[in-house]
């Protein structure tokens, strides 16, 4: 009771508020019995019988009607509301920008006009209401006075729509301020009217409706209004977008920004203190400083580029932090003793550096906790049990080093550059003595890793390589041994009798391999001697089992791909010299120098021996006409003068002839010849060409495009094309050729396709076999002069032994990933190229290198945009 005693006197007798500061402002409120008569009025109170214990004796400006009750013990609606009001949950109710005018007609009639919008201009009168289309929203068109289409629309408390004109017309027509469309909604003050809101006028046109709404007129510039007004006008503003864009307010917006230039936009957002700048985390900073191979000092000149462009990176402490984090103390370098070839001959020991990860179980590890919280892990749809992880190591040589890798096969793309971690490099060849130096202290590790149980799963580790480099890891003399096959111990003289006849050879086992080669330094390490030992003359560096060794698909296949075509390339060089005989256009090439030595040789040597005949005619007539009539006879002086000129024609005859016969012998470039450059332009026609080194040879990609059904027609059709056109007698012959190339390219391009799949179930296992020996019995029949290499006896032999046993091809466990690590280190070599210490030049490449296989990294690296594909469009 004493709480609502003392807050009655501070509250306003009309709108419930607490009087603002009262004590020292009372000018702003006024005493309710100097203006009783005008509160009746306007709020219909009479203040005559106010109870001071229930009524305050002021009241304010904000005239907003509160019903006053008396104090009750029990939930006081009063109490209650003295204190919402002097927690401040209670705003003080107010209308657009000022205070409210009053609440006498006269007044109320001249806040009207103000806020009245302006009048709707339109290029005809009005129409009535009865013209209007029924489709329109009537209640919105319709007066609550007049019933005529509205005009200055404004709404009332009620939520009737009046015209301007006309409310102001009842107010001085009646002289009260009482609502004119209800009795109960009790007399109008300023703050019960307002510019009716929204869509108010809505005409149909004879092409699209037209919408009228009450704009309110700026007093002054947004920048100065304050942000209770700001906000009003936003969202006017919106109300506008929405009906302009057709109720797609936030995608015009987008248009409007799209409108403005670069700095436009750039300004407009730093005047509304919204940061225009892009920020690029650590993480993404270090996978694009590791992908682009860009040093640190580098990176700082990029990062002052980026900044001016509103491109913030990282700061370089955090990228170091995470660097050291990922990379650590797990990278160790050294100058090792490797063996190094002289260019006298022979080999010598010379120190190389040599940087290696000296914990490979805790990288391993740690590369898989990385793909597993990246979610990368993946177990091919079942081809891989789902209680393991594989685990392929193998290795390299290029670009001046030699790259130990492992690669995590479980997931989505194994023999990615950024799935292929380095171990270890040097910058040697690689031997086997140099393959011990470096690998030797791995053995122990490797071992602890197969079989090694993570999370749980169950590691399984295979080897994979080029062929030399297989041969190399497991002691092997190597391909040209009597007994070259890694897996069986067949002799290198009964690979071309088929399968069929001979059978499986006898496999080979890790065991037996070590036991051959104990035998083998019992014997004296004699090398003639090798082949009694199946040429087993070193230890395996890793006891791996021969059966996880995955056979070099890469090098089998473009092995294969190259030797056929050898034999197809040899058949253009008998053509061309057949052509060389025969030509009659000469230019400058070295072919047309050789085929017009060629073509003179014969005729110059039967006029050299002709003549050199005639002047041993002369010169024996000469001598007995001197003898007889002597020497200054007239006809012995002319026949010694005729013997001297054929003579000096004999010697000139004779250099033609030298200069000819060297001309043969030197030849011409097997490239110049027209059957071998038409071969060469089959190639480049569907994107092939031979490497200008190692001996023309082809890359992996070339044997994909080659074997295509419709490049091996253009491959081989162009040497028939050929031959009808300058070989016409051969053209026969030279089809029939040409189409068993065709049939053999086209078997084992079915080979090529079913083995280069990342896996091989039982039935394409079933089709693999078939179509290998098809393919290997052509072969030995229409060319039965031409060897069969070890390349051939691993796919005739253990291709389809290795596809039944994992279900995988070549494409998943094969060589690929340490292959394409040359060119990245290349690259990153030419980035560190200033620092002179070999061993930390080697070291930076390793260390970027292993940043960007982080999969934290990788995961931040953007996929790869899809390629447009043209398609022809048919007239």
């Amino acid at each position: 009771m004493d709480y609502h005693n003392q807050q009655v006197p501070i509250h306003c007798r009309v709108c419930g508020q607490r009087l603002t500061k009262y004590r020292a402002k009372k000018s702003i409120s006024y005493e309710c019995k100097a203006f009783s008569a005008e509160l009746k009025i306007a709020f219909d109170i009479n203040t005559s019988g106010d109870d001071v214990n229930i009524h305050p004796e002021m009241f304010c400006i904000h005239l907003i009607l509160f019903e006053w009750e008396k104090h009750t013990d029990q939930e006081c609606k009063v109490c209650d509301h003295f204190r919402a009001c002097s927690s401040g949950h209670l705003r003080r109710p107010t209308v657009g920008r000022g205070r409210q005018a009053g609440v006498t007609p006269n007044l109320l009639i001249a806040h009207l006009e103000k806020i009245a919008p302006p009048p709707v201009l339109l290029h005809e009168p009005s129409p009535p209401l009865a013209s209007v289309n029924n489709q329109l929203m009537l209640k919105e068109l319709k007066c609550a006075v007049c019933s005529n289409i509205l005009s200055q629309p404004l709404e009332l408390l009620c939520g009737a729509l009046v015209c301007a004109k006309c409310l102001q017309e009842w107010i001085a027509a009646s002289g009260a301020v009482n609502c004119p469309c209800c009795s109960e909604g009790g007399p109008l003050v300023s703050s019960h009217v307002r510019p009716a809101p929204g869509v108010i006028l809505l005409l149909l046109s004879d092409v699209l409706p037209m919408t009228f709404m009450h704009v309110t007129r700026a007093h002054q510039e947004t920048t100065a209004a304050c942000s209770r007004t700001v906000k009003t006008q936003c969202f006017q503003m919106q109300k506008i977008r929405g009906i302009v864009s057709g109720g797609e307010a936030s995608a015009l917006i987008q248009k409007e920004v799209l409108i403005l230039s670069d700095e436009e936009r750039r300004s407009l957002l730093d005047k509304a203190g919204i940061s225009s700048s892009i920020e690029l985390g650590a993480a993404e900073v270090l996978a694009i400083k590791a992908g682009l191979a860009i040093p640190w000092n580098k990176l700082r000149l990029l990062r002052r580029w980026l900044k001016s462009s509103g491109i913030c990176l990282a700061g370089e402490e955090r990228m170091r932090h995470i660097s050291s984090q990922i990379v650590g103390d797990n990278l160790k370098g050294e100058i090792a003793p490797f063996s190094v070839t002289i260019p006298s001959g022979g080999e010598e020991i010379k120190g190389a550096p040599l940087v290696f990860i000296p914990h490979l179980v805790d990288k391993v590890v740690q590369l898989l906790d990385g793909n597993e919280r990246t979610g990368r892990l993946t177990w091919h749809k079942g081809f891989i049990p789902a209680n393991e992880i594989w685990l392929k190591i193998g290795g390299d040589k290029g670009g001046g080093t030699f790259k130990m890798t492992f690669q995590i096969v479980n997931v989505a793309t194994p023999n990615s550059v950024h799935n292929t971690c380095v171990f270890s490099c040097f910058a040697a060849g690689d031997s086997v003595t140099n393959l011990h130096v470096a690998l030797d202290r791995f053995k122990d590790q490797v071992e602890h890793l197969h079989g090694m149980k993570w999370r749980q799963y169950t590691v399984k580790v295979f080897i994979c390589g080029d062929y030399e480099f297989l041969s190399k890891m497991y002691g092997l003399s190597g391909a040209s041994g009597c007994y070259p096959c890694l897996y069986c111990k067949i002799p290198s003289d009964q690979m071309a009798t088929p399968l069929s006849v001979r059978g499986h050879a006898t496999e080979r086992s890790l065991e037996d391999m070590c036991t051959d080669h104990q035998c083998y330094i019992s014997s004296g390490s004699i090398r003639k001697d090798a082949q009694k030992f199946f040429n087993c003359i070193s230890v395996p560096i890793f006891d791996i089992p021969v059966s996880q060794v995955c056979p070099p698909g890469l090098h089998i296949m473009l092995g294969i791909f190259t030797k056929m075509f050898h034999l197809l390339n040899a058949l253009c060089c008998q053509l061309d010299l057949e052509l060389a005989s025969r030509t009659t256009d000469f230019d400058s090439s070295n072919f047309s120098k050789y085929s017009q030595a060629l073509q003179r040789l014969p005729l110059l040597q039967g006029d050299l021996k002709t003549a050199q005949h005639s002047q041993q005619v002369l010169q024996q007539v000469a001598t007995y006409v001197a003898l007889v009539h002597g020497e200054k006879n007239p006809l012995a002086v002319d026949l010694l003068k005729q013997s001297a000129a054929k003579k000096k024609s004999v010697k000139a005859l004779d250099a033609e002839v030298a200069k000819c016969t060297a001309t043969v012998r030197r030849g011409y470039s097997e490239k110049e010849g027209p059957f071998v450059k038409t071969l060469d332009n089959a190639l480049q026609s569907f994107g092939v060409q031979r490497q200008q080194y190692f001996g023309g040879a082809f890359i992996g990609n070339h044997v994909h495009k080659a074997l295509k059904v419709p490049n091996i027609q253009t491959l081989c059709t162009s040497i028939s094309k050929m031959a009808l056109e300058k070989l016409p007698h051969r053209s026969g012959e030279v089809a029939g050729q040409v189409s068993k190339f065709i049939t053999a390219f086209s078997l084992y391009g079915t080979c090529h396709n079913i083995c280069d799949q990342n896996f091989i179930d039982a039935a394409q296992a079933h089709a693999l076999d078939q179509a290998i020996q098809e393919f290997m019995a052509f072969f030995r029949d229409t060319y039965p002069e031409a060897t069969v290499p070890i390349k051939m006896h691993l796919l005739e032999d253990h291709t389809v032994q290795w596809a039944n046993t994992n279900h995988v091809g070549f494409g998943l466990l094969g060589e690929q990933g340490a292959e394409s690590i040359h060119a990245k280190f290349n690259r990153l070599g030419l980035a560190f190229a200033p620092i002179k210490d070999h061993v930390q030049n080697l070291m930076c490449t390793v260390r970027e290198h292993l940043l960007s296989i982080e999969p934290q990294l990788v995961a931040a690296i953007p996929p790869p945009a899809k390629r447009l594909v043209l398609k022809d469009i048919g007239c």
